[in-house]
Parts: structure tokens; C-alpha cells; sequence
């Protein structure tokens, strides 16, 4: 379960119950959520890929990452996972196996990834970061730290300070998404189990 703490406490400040059902570890989400001129999950969803597809663009090292997002998450994958195979990432990513293998066959294709037999089992293939894969992705990674601390550093101080004391709330909402994106693919493999 990454990024979540089953140790963190729940609104009555009592760690949850890991076992427990979602309804009990969820607190009440009111109706809609509003601030300014609309609802902040409608600005949140603007927002999120705004600032990712801004920060992509401005990147140096964008034009050696591979345009597509659902890649450049199969990468990030890879190279925190060191090898997975296709059918592993089509899980983990809930992506139709013959994506995932169109996917990363573009990313092999541009020298990112290079698939291989499986040394435990002849029949499995693995799939793995290239060195140029590893080094395109953390030279995107510095670049888009520059931009941010550029972008940030033209901000007044009351703003910066603003954002540095949204980030604990961007954290937490960050997992109660996770949390949630967790709970669908459990409800997407009760349904496929018991069609």
C-alpha cells in the first residue's frame, strides 16, 4: 500500500483498523467542496495536469522522455522495480496487457527498456530499464526541480510559505487517493473474479 501508514490516526486520533471495512476508515465526504469561483476537486483536477504538462514543456530533458504518460510511468516502474514483466505492469497499472505491449514496445524502440528471458523460467519475459532509460528519467527529474524551484523563487514569500503549508494536505490527499484508486481495482477484481 504505498504511501499509506495504517498506523496513521483516523479523525478520533485511534490508528484504523487495517482489517476494518472502507466505510470505517473513510471519513464523511461532504457534498461538494467549494473555494472561489468553483468546487477545489474541479480546480484540483485542472490544476494537477496543468502544472505537470507545463513543467514537462519546459523540462530540457522532456524531448528524450517518452510522450506518453501511461510510459512514462511503465519507466518510472522499471526503475524503481529494477524488472518486471508485462503481464506484472499491466496489472499493477490496470492497462490491457496488449496496451502495456505497444507501450513497451515504443519505449524498446527508443532505447529505454530492453526485454529479456527470464533466467528462473525460459518462458517469462522481463522487462528493464536501459542505462539511458535510468539516465533520461532522472535528468528529467533534475530538470523539472530547476523549473519548480525557478517558479517558485518569482512567487512572493507569502505564497511560497502558502504552498509550504498546503504540501502536509496535498500529502494526505495524495493517499486517501491512492486509498481510493486501491479500494477500485479491489471492487475491479472482486467483479472479474465472480463473472
Amino acid at each position: 500500500m504505498s504511501g499509506l501508514d495504517a498506523d496513521r490516526p483516523n479523525q478520533d486520533g485511534l490508528p484504523d483498523d487495517p482489517e476494518g471495512s472502507a466505510a470505517t476508515r473513510r471519513k464523511p465526504v461532504p457534498e461538494v467542496v467549494s473555494a472561489g469561483n468553483g468546487t477545489t476537486a474541479a480546480r484540483l483536477s485542472h490544476l494537477f495536469p496543468a502544472v505537470w504538462r507545463t513543467v514537462t514543456r519546459a523540462s530540457r530533458a522532456a524531448e528524450s522522455m517518452p510522450s506518453v504518460e501511461s510510459q512514462v510511468t511503465i519507466l518510472r516502474r522499471l526503475v524503481a522495480l529494477g524488472e518486471s514483466t508485462p503481464a506484472q505492469l499491466a496489472d499493477e497499472l490496470r492497462l490491457a496487457r496488449p496496451t502495456v505491449s505497444n507501450l513497451l514496445k515504443r519505449l524498446e524502440k527508443d532505447g529505454l527498456v530492453v526485454r529479456a528471458r527470464s533466467l528462473e523460467d525460459a518462458r517469462s519475459i522481463l522487462v528493464v530499464s536501459t542505462e539511458r532509460g535510468r539516465s533520461v528519467l532522472n535528468e528529467f527529474r533534475r530538470d523539472r526541480l530547476v523549473i519548480l524551484n525557478d517558479a517558485l523563487g518569482r512567487l512572493s514569500r507569502k505564497d511560497r510559505e502558502i504552498i509550504e503549508g498546503a504540501l502536509p494536505a496535498l500529502e494526505n490527499l495524495l493517499e486517501e487517493l491512492e486509498l481510493i484508486d486501491h479500494e477500485h481495482a479491489e471492487s475491479d477484481q472482486e467483479s472479474a473474479e465472480s463473472a
